[in-house]
């Protein structure tokens, strides 16, 4: 039952950091169309892990989010992941999905990506969200997966 509390801990700490990030995703537009000064902090924040390329970008209060639409699906779908995980997995024990499930889902997003960079093609950006949406529904079986191993290993050393 201890293990128990601490997936479930893990996991209300990891959906509301998903919300946090989702959340200054949307903050970034809101403060620079307001004019408020903190605007640029949101979009540096965001800067190292998305081009935000605004073409590719979906727009709100008249300015590009600070992520991409693929980013944003990423992360749109890591939430979804996160609130059906409960009902897919439990919290009694913790296990990765097969490594197959992943590779299925990673083909798309891998293969758009790659082709968009070698300019075979060039994606909308609804394309892109629901691609991002499609793989990042799939991470938090994965990833609360390795942060409760990471906290159980832990706890017996």
């Amino acid at each position: 039952m201890r293990n128990e509390r601490k997936i479930i801990l893990i996991y209300v700490l990891t959906s509301l950091g998903i919300m946090i990030w989702l959340g200054a995703i949307g903050l970034a537009p809101y403060l620079r169309s307001r004019g408020i000064g903190l605007f640029p902090f949101f979009y540096a924040c965001f800067s190292s892990i998305c081009h935000q390329n605004p073409s590719r970008s979906f727009h709100l209060f008249g300015f590009p989010l600070a992520v991409c639409a693929r980013c944003l699906g990423i992360y749109a779908g890591f939430l979804v992941g996160m609130v059906l995980y409960p009902f897919k997995r439990g919290f009694l024990s913790v296990r990765l999905p097969k490594i197959a499930l992943f590779l299925a889902v990673s083909t798309p997003i891998g293969i758009d990506t790659a082709a968009n960079v070698l300019a075979l093609w060039s994606t909308s950006n609804p394309i892109r969200f629901v691609i991002g949406l499609l793989w990042g529904f799939i991470l938090p079986f994965y990833f609360l997966t390795g942060l409760v191993e990471l906290a159980l290993h832990f706890h017996k050393n």
